[in-house]
């Protein structure tokens, strides 16, 4: 697979879209740190760690306000071919009213609202609403 954090996303909008209670992906670090920002901002219910055929996988439970699902749209913004970074002065000024953005700094995998926060910036992995 040669971008597996589009197919992670990809996976929870068409799971989303369709009113599953869950979708499972495959697990590493990346994703765990990147689940756990989608929870923290409320775009999904909860995660966990299972096995599946002697595998990690994350099991993402979806979040649903009222018939809506959560995660309305998503859109990839630094590739495997293209990375793109941002800085903290950029992200502040490119601040929307709605969704996020989610980071991947050195302190760690954030929200775009965090890294405002705390000042950093970082690759831009995907922008989500």
């Amino acid at each position: 697979m040669t971008d597996p954090v589009a197919d992670m996303i990809i996976r929870l909008k068409n799971a989303n879209a369709v009113f599953k209670p869950y979708t499972d992906v495959p697990w590493s670090k990346l994703k765990e740190r990147i689940v756990e920002v989608l929870k923290q901002e409320h775009y999904i219910k909860d995660w966990e760690i299972v096995e599946n055929n002697g595998k990690k996988v994350l099991r993402v439970h979806l979040l649903y306000i009222g018939q809506r699902p959560a995660i309305l749209r998503v859109r990839r913004v630094s590739k495997p071919g293209q990375r793109i970074y941002i800085s903290a002065e950029e992200l502040s000024k490119r601040k929307r009213d709605s969704g996020i953005g989610v980071l991947s700094t050195s302190k760690g995998v954030l929200s775009s609202r965090k890294a405002i926060e705390l000042n950093t910036g970082g690759e831009f992995l995907f922008y989500i609403w």
